[in-house]
């Protein structure tokens, strides 16, 4: 395994066209069940399409983070649950992603789930610079905010 893991869920059924990825999101895992182990990044499931059976299926982004915790509880997946993607209604229109990054405070209690609209090709970037402390949903918002869309496509 290389480097931090990224959970990319599914919050709608697509099919398996829409789950294409680019060979350098390496660091993205497309998570369905919260039952398997994941442990190393996904080629986003292009043999076959979303599980119609997928837990994070019409979730908010608050319980899509609870169940990706039960996930690392039960299975000892290797994700980094702090930061992931959401791929939703909009996504199987626009080809973009709802990024989550969940706030705490000093107690570790979380305090907010900032998201900010993304394209597919910035969100392994995006999460990974999250992570690092390098960038912030706060900064990336402020970035869509000046697109004519509200998508933040990236530095």
């Amino acid at each position: 395994m290389g480097g931090h893991l990224f959970p990319v869920v599914c919050a709608v059924p697509i099919s398996k066209e829409q789950k294409g990825v680019e060979e350098d999101e390496w660091d993205l895992v497309f998570v369905d069940s919260i039952d398997d182990c994941y442990d190393e990044s996904t080629e986003a499931l292009v043999e076959e399409g979303g599980s119609p059976n997928s837990p994070f299926i019409g979730k908010t982004p608050q319980e899509c983070y609870q169940l990706l915790l039960k996930l690392v509880e039960d299975t000892e997946s290797e994700i980094m649950t702090p930061s992931f993607a959401i791929i939703d209604e909009r996504s199987t229109r626009d080809d973009t992603v709802l990024l989550v990054c969940v706030e705490k405070d000093l107690e570790t209690e979380v305090i907010s789930f900032p998201t900010v609209r993304a394209a597919f090709q910035a969100s392994a970037l995006a999460l990974s610079l999250y992570h690092s402390g390098h960038s912030s949903v706060a900064e990336d918002i402020e970035r869509a905010q000046r697109e004519p869309d509200n998508i933040y496509r990236g530095r």
